[in-house]
């Protein structure tokens, strides 16, 4: 085959078709069916782990306290924390509504002191939008068009068995 074949059929697929046709549907086809999902399950990931900071900081603290302090719905566990978590943390994490926050108590192990060790329960539940809300008439997809809720729940030993309820 000579140089002036080669340079005509440059461009050309096995058809005779151009391919910088193909390369526009092709293009549109893997943005919105594999990138554009990738970033948003990649900030799903991200948002679960913004989440697992907020409870675990609201567990230890709540370990700390006295149950009256732990459970006020003003207190530092249910309102400071999270409100602080928003204007950090919580910036990178699209939240649809605020956190919100159940703690309750339940008794541990009973040592050879005979006192009975309280352990506290810190359950958190963050509902979240998609970073990039993908416009799929036919399906609602929570994490792709559609919010989704997480719901972390932890526990701790209390420092001070006698603070537990």
């Amino acid at each position: 085959m000579t140089g002036r074949r080669k340079r005509a059929q440059f461009g050309r697929n096995a058809k005779g078709a151009s391919s910088m046709a193909e390369f526009g549907p092709a293009m549109l086809l893997l943005l919105i069916c594999i990138f554009f999902p990738l970033i948003d399950m990649m900030s799903l990931a991200l948002s679960y782990g913004l989440c697992m900071v907020l409870n675990y900081n609201q567990v230890h603290e709540a370990s700390l306290l006295p149950w009256q302090d732990a459970t006020s719905p003003t207190g530092t566990v249910q309102k400071a924390i999270p409100d602080q978590w928003l204007s950090g943390m919580g910036h990178f994490v699209k939240v649809a509504g605020p956190p919100a926050t159940a703690v309750t108590y339940r008794k541990g192990a009973t040592g050879s002191d005979k006192i009975t060790d309280k352990i506290v329960i810190v359950q958190t539940t963050v509902q979240c939008s998609p970073f990039l809300p993908i416009p799929l008439p036919w399906i609602t997809a929570p994490g792709l068009n559609a919010p989704f809720t997480f719901s972390v729940a932890s526990e701790r030993p209390m420092e001070n068995p006698d603070y537990g309820q």
